[in-house]
């Protein structure tokens, strides 16, 4: 097998460099011509840039200075659902899709800390999505400013990847409450070697690929503390030798207005917005307020977190609207960076007598991962029975598989 990828390698360089592998370079022709010197071509060689890839992270190119780099991969997940709907009259799903298809490309221009990142999603049945555009310069760890449209820094597992989750896909709290992507201005950093970090900034508020349509603004921020040492945005243990704790809380505030109707995309701002919506005349306003806590642990193969949320929405001389949720989630690498088995369980809940949007649901979760190559190459498949007791005898079994592979 190694052999067979290795040829297709050669033979996918050979097609795509073929031309410029025939011409010589002008510092190869003057050595031939005894113009330069062995040592003299030697040194001319290393200022040229460099051009390679790495699994996982694509391809690479790069100035020998490293001021200019570019990283240009992606990633792929084709899923299949089963869902057995629990209400009459409804059929049962059966759906294969393709459920994220991102290239992205990332890197530094002019210098190390003019840093950029471009992704987009050809995923989905909405066509191609614009996901992130960032551009940032990092003045040291401590401090980092960047624009453009990326995640706002809420919840912890809506941070991490899509790509580096131990189920198939996030939880039913991080589903309903977070805030997403959205277009503004964040400054982040570190202190003391990972020990402490940071997110701060300012937002449209309105969602990923949209403008702001009056002056009101989401404002963020999200503080990690790390006290066992450096913490990644991986949601699995691969065999760590030590053990690693994270600590994450994140505040959100935004007021909203009549004008927000249907120019937002997160299905917590989607709900605040039909419950304003219908109890806000017009000129009257209404605070959105939104929290997590959270805490991670990993140690040699185990892997455990739990992650609270709660959101407020206080109109103009109207009752307020309180919602929170949580996840427990667990899981065990029985083959060191290879098997792993987890289990879930997450609810959310309204049912305030004054609210106009109510929900209470719970879901459990149990799942399994192959990693062949740890988040580069896997396969996961989770079974979810999942209960809304908002709804009389609605309790609806879901079963996913996925593949993944990054490249």
């Amino acid at each position: 097998m190694k052999k067979l990828f290795a040829a297709a390698l050669l033979a996918a360089t050979t097609l795509s460099f073929g031309l410029s592998a025939e011409a010589k370079t002008l510092e190869e022709i003057l050595k031939d011509k005894g113009i330069i010197t062995e040592e003299d071509y030697k040194e001319a060689v290393k200022k040229n840039d460099l051009a390679y890839y790495r699994p996982g992270r694509g391809i690479t190119l790069e100035s020998r200075d490293g001021n200019y780099t570019a990283h240009i991969g992606g990633r792929l997940q084709v899923r299949y659902t089963y869902t057995d709907v629990d209400a009459p009259n409804e059929e049962n799903d059966s759906d294969f899709n393709i459920q994220r298809m991102r290239i992205d490309m990332r890197g530094n221009v002019y210098n190390k800390n003019l840093y950029y990142q471009w992704q987009h999603d050809f995923g989905g049945s909405g066509g191609a999505t614009l996901k992130d555009a960032v551009l940032g310069y990092k003045f040291m760890d401590e401090l980092s400013l960047q624009a453009g449209q990326f995640k706002a820094p809420t919840s912890r597992q809506q941070l991490t990847s899509s790509g580096s989750q131990m189920f198939v896909d996030r939880s039913l709290a991080d589903e309903t409450f977070n805030l997403g992507r959205d277009r503004g201005i964040l400054a982040k950093g570190a202190f003391a070697d990972n020990l402490v970090e940071y997110m701060a900034g300012v937002f449209n508020g309105n969602g990923e690929n949209r403008s702001n349509r009056e002056d009101k603004h989401l404002w963020a921020a999200r503080v990690d503390v790390n006290p066992l040492g450096k913490f990644d945005m991986d949601e699995s243990s691969f065999n760590e030798p030590k053990p690693l704790l994270n600590l994450g809380a994140s505040y959100a505030v935004q007021t909203l207005v009549r004008a927000d109707r249907d120019n937002v995309n997160s299905r917590l701002l989607t709900r605040a917005v039909r419950m304003t919506d219908l109890s806000l005349a017009a000129g009257e306003e209404a605070d959105l307020r939104t929290a997590t806590l959270n805490s991670h642990f990993k140690w040699l193969g185990l892997s455990a977190a739990a992650e609270y949320y709660w959101a407020n929405i206080d109109p103009d001389g109207k009752a307020d609207w309180d919602a929170d949720g949580y996840y427990l989630q667990a899981g065990y690498q029985i083959v060191p960076e290879t098997l792993e088995l987890a289990l879930r369980y997450s609810a959310i809940d309204s049912t305030d007598a004054a609210a106009l949007t109510k929900f209470d649901q719970n879901e459990f979760q149990i799942a399994a991962g192959y990693y062949y190559k740890k988040h580069r190459a896997k396969i996961q498949a989770d079974y979810t029975l999942h209960k809304d007791d908002l709804a009389q005898n609605k309790d609806d079994n879901i079963f996913r598989l996925q593949a993944q592979v990054i490249f």
